[in-house]
């Protein structure tokens, strides 16, 4: 997720309900400027859990990740599936298991909603450590205003703890 997006959608929203509700834009107002500042301050804290992996290879499931890549300075080394509407085959899985010892991949990660068969497939036989399932779409984790904060804080610790890990 690109916090950036965040700051515009939220500026976005704000005026939309201004001006559908004009008596409230005030509040509209003060509740877009607290949220930005709830924001910066998540981004913060997760470039800090984040500051460990450094440049780490990393292979995710799928291409989800390159808003947080480009955030964070995540070196994604590859992805098991091309998108998450189709599974991997036979010849995506074989590529990929020859691109781990080239990219000298540290950490592979399963995903939420996704067969973890794949990244045992691509993983059996090499050194690659395999990470705690994310879940870049928040379905683990219940509804409610802490949603975004939780599910960022959650993937970037997970992430974070497979580089890290010294076991």
């Amino acid at each position: 997720m690109n916090f950036g997006n965040v700051r515009i959608w939220l500026d976005e929203i704000a005026a939309t309900l201004s001006a559908l509700d004009p008596d409230n834009a005030d509040t509209y107002a003060d509740n877009a400027a607290a949220a930005r500042e709830a924001v910066a301050g998540l981004r913060a804290e997760i470039a800090g859990i984040l500051e460990p992996v450094g440049d780490a290879p990393l292979v995710m499931f799928h291409d989800a990740y390159g808003y947080l890549a480009d955030e964070f300075g995540l070196n994604i080394a590859g992805t098991i599936a091309l998108g998450d509407a189709a599974a991997p085959g036979a010849a995506r899985l074989t590529e990929m298991r020859a691109q781990l010892a080239d990219a000298g991949a540290v950490c592979i990660f399963p995903e939420v909603n996704h067969s973890s068969r794949y990244v045992d497939v691509v993983v059996e036989g090499t050194g690659v450590r395999v990470g705690e399932q994310l879940d870049p779409a928040g379905v683990m984790f219940d509804p409610g205003p802490e949603l975004f904060a939780t599910k960022m804080r959650t993937m970037a610790t997970l992430i974070a703890d497979c580089v890290t890990d010294e076991s």
